[in-house]
């Protein structure tokens, strides 16, 4: 297995997710990919790969444009691996999110630690390019540590 560090799938940069008082008041977290990648072992980093992000979000990112940020980095790098198994490792949020924007009406209540989110979707291969289905959420509720409700469906009375 190949890994790469993918800015995108970050913490919430946000006093919501972080405490105030440890944020760098220049802005600067001092995260440097280089360093990180150097602690995995040998062959293990992927250095083909393009990173989607290149700098961390912008401290105080509002939370709308943070789960904006996590639904639209599932969608590129699942498009730019189109034919890949991705194992997308991230926080509690972007795991909510990993949910609630693929499953219609699903509310996210609790997302344990470890917890995580199965997707699947269908590749369309013609010629040499290919075309993709929606996301399919398999997770079950409490099943993979994320809780969550659907609305229940309304009933017609006569």
């Amino acid at each position: 297995m190949q890994v790469s560090v993918e800015l995108g799938l970050c913490e919430m940069m946000s006093r919501e997710a972080i405490n105030p008082q440890i944020a760098p008041k220049d802005g600067n977290w001092g995260f440097d990919v280089s360093e990180r990648e150097a602690m995995l072992p040998a062959g293990t980093v992927d250095n083909n790969v393009k990173r989607v992000y290149k700098e961390l979000p912008q401290w105080e990112e509002p939370v709308s444009q943070t789960r904006a940020r996590y639904e639209q980095i599932v969608k590129d790098l699942a498009d730019d691996y189109p034919t890949e198994n991705l194992l997308l490792v991230t926080h509690g949020e972007g795991v909510g999110v990993a949910l609630s924007a693929f499953l219609k009406n699903a509310t996210v209540y609790e997302v344990e630690y470890c917890a995580y989110v199965e997707l699947k979707r269908p590749i369309f291969k013609k010629d040499q390019s290919f075309r993709v289905g929606e996301f399919e959420v398999l997770t079950h509720t409490g099943q993979t540590g994320v809780s969550y409700f659907l609305p229940s469906p309304s009933s017609k009375t006569s």
